[in-house]
């Protein structure tokens, strides 16, 4: 399921966005040159927080998730969580939303992705934005950290209290979601 693909959840966040620059993005996976520049328009600030490394490893994970920066003055109100909840167990899926609804304004977005697996469900995979609606997907680490995708209902309830306000799913079975946080 390498290559380059349309992402209709992106387009749904970025639809409604402001290009100028007021948002405060979390971005959970690695800094990246090219996420930087497609999300600088929106940003008065962007942080990567390079959650996904560490996912489904218990002493790593707790380390990073306390480390999830806080921003008091200006919280989120867009994260990009990319795959993190499929990396997760149950307990490290409720300590991630709970953090997240913690550091993020009211009426926050998040953008998630379920159910993609790389290779024939064997592995995990990076994805790096190119453009505001279009995103590329490579494996990496097939044989490391196990897959647990949600279910669409489960979806919904690990969320809480950010609410699915879009959901898409994609030829490879993969599924988009845009949630907002309830005010």
């Amino acid at each position: 399921m390498a290559g380059e693909r349309r992402s209709p959840g992106l387009a749904a966040l970025f639809g409604v966005l402001q290009e100028d620059g007021r948002h405060s993005i979390l971005d959970l996976g690695a800094a990246s040159g090219a996420h930087l520049r497609l999300l600088g328009p929106f940003a008065r600030q962007v942080r990567f927080a390079s959650l996904l490394a560490g996912a489904g490893r218990d002493e790593a994970w707790d380390d990073a998730l306390r480390a999830l920066p806080p921003n008091p003055a200006r919280p989120y109100d867009v994260v990009l969580a990319w795959d993190v909840l499929d990396r997760l167990g149950a307990e490290g899926r409720a300590a991630l939303v709970a953090r997240l609804a913690d550091v993020t304004a009211p009426r926050a977005r998040l953008y998630a992705i379920a159910g993609a697996e790389g290779a024939g469900g064997a592995g995990r995979l990076a994805f790096t934005l190119l453009d505001h609606d279009r995103l590329a997907e490579r494996p990496v680490d097939v044989t490391g950290a196990e897959i647990r995708p949600l279910l669409p209902a489960q979806m919904e309830r690990v969320l809480m209290p950010f609410e699915v306000m879009s959901a898409f799913m994609l030829r490879s079975g993969a599924r988009e979601y845009v949630a907002m946080k309830r005010p």
